[in-house]
């Protein structure tokens, strides 16, 4: 499990900026939780208020493409009550709030203009009113944000330097049995989507993508154990975020033999519904699988991160090499697991489909995204929401995975 770090106090970067009110810290560690939240706005002034149900240590930090300020609690949790998103006005566009990893939640606020920090401060409970952090924004000065910013990559880049051991997220989740020595199985790596913070899209009940698809990604982790034939595991078996580039990362760094990201999106269109599976293309097969891709590689910005990095400069002949095999092993991976799908679940027309997700792009292991259905819509929602469709799309991907190594020769 990763711990980011929740006191950002870096010495003369602290002196320099924090009278700038872009980089603020204290220190507290107590057990709890974020109870609400809330944005007031005036053209000239914004302030966030957040309610506690103790005082607690905080922190900021700005980021920048586009510009956002981070807010970071030492928290056990966030309340079911606590909004997950609010829309701004004024200096604010908007703002997420979730839980980032194990005792640390994080609010980012995504701004309309470079800001300061004009006043911050805990405010003791008194009566029946909880803790609160209050937070006042004013209009800051481009080349003091930009500043901050760029002192904090580069405290950042420090601090990778001297990687801590309980930080590595080279093991991904597998509950299975030990193999047998000698035994050398496929490792398949199934990613539910989005987590912690990032909530991905939420049906018009209430219902938030990153449950649904780890529900069925647990399910589908089983049906694929049962069959005593792979190495299964998942990029996260709980309620966590990670990065985009931590899930691509994960495959790479265990070699993985398929990676499966499940996803359950959302669009302006009620009537779209239906599941479908991509591969990686710069080009997308239409403007809705653009749309949806582009979504998807924004999860990243919304829990306060920078967009990930895409290499498009000129890669070594054999790169370029593994590359192309690897796509060509991933379409044989969609198409079989669209055979499997097709008839047994509902389906968009042409189901199998490109377009340039940040997910797919490892080099040399097969990658493949598959939408369950659309969230926005009626009819699919109620099938991702209920245990037996859950089942029944699980037990056909499983079919469909197998039938991929079936036909393809793996190295």
């Amino acid at each position: 499990m990763r711990h980011w770090g929740l006191v950002r106090v870096f010495a003369a970067l602290v002196l320099s900026l924090v009278t700038c009110g872009l980089v603020i810290a204290q220190q507290a560690t107590v057990e709890a939780r974020i109870l609400d939240a809330r944005i007031a706005s005036a053209p000239e002034r914004s302030r966030i208020v957040f309610d506690l149900s103790a005082e607690v240590g905080y922190s900021t930090f700005p980021i920048d493409q586009p510009d956002r300020l981070v807010v970071e609690f030492s928290v056990s949790d966030v309340a079911d009550a606590a909004p997950t998103t609010i829309e701004g006005s004024g200096l604010l566009s908007k703002m997420s709030l979730g839980m980032i990893d194990d005792g640390l939640a994080r609010a980012v606020i995504f701004l309309n203009e470079p800001v300061q920090v004009a006043d911050i401060q805990i405010v003791a409970a008194e009566g029946e009113q909880p803790a609160r952090l209050v937070i006042e924004l004013a209009p800051g000065t481009r080349d003091v944000f930009d500043a901050a910013v760029e002192a904090i990559k580069t405290q950042n880049q420090l601090a990778e330097v001297q990687p801590d051991p309980e930080t590595s997220t080279s093991q991904p989740s597998a509950n299975q049995e030990p193999q047998v020595a000698g035994e050398v199985r496929p490792l398949i790596l199934i990613d539910p989507g989005h987590g912690g913070i990032d909530m991905g899209a939420k049906g018009v009940t209430g219902e938030y993508e990153k449950d649904i698809v780890l529900q069925v990604a647990k399910r589908l982790q089983a049906e694929l154990v049962a069959l005593d034939r792979f190495d299964v595991a998942l990029t996260r078996d709980g309620d966590s975020f990670l990065t985009l580039s931590e899930r691509v990362q994960l495959a790479r760094d265990n070699q993985a033999n398929l990676f499966i990201s499940l996803h359950a999106d959302s669009f302006d269109q009620p009537l779209v519904r239906g599941g479908s599976v991509y591969t990686r293309d710069e080009n997308a097969t239409d403007v809705l699988d653009k749309v949806l891709a582009e979504n998807e590689n924004q999860a990243d910005l919304v829990a306060g991160f920078s967009p990930p990095e895409v290499d498009n400069g000129v890669v070594d002949i054999l790169v370029d090499l593994m590359r192309r095999e690897t796509r060509r092993q991933s379409y044989v991976a969609a198409q079989q697991i669209v055979r499997q799908m097709s008839g047994r679940v509902t389906m968009r027309p042409h189901p199998l489909r490109q377009a340039d997700f940040f997910v797919l792009q490892s080099p040399e292991v097969p990658s493949v995204l598959i939408e369950l259905g659309f969230l926005s819509n009626e009819d699919d929602l109620r099938n991702l929401s209920q245990a037996e469709w859950q089942q029944k799309a699980a037990l056909t991907l499983a079919r469909g995975i197998a039938k991929y190594f079936d036909v393809s020769v793996q190295p």
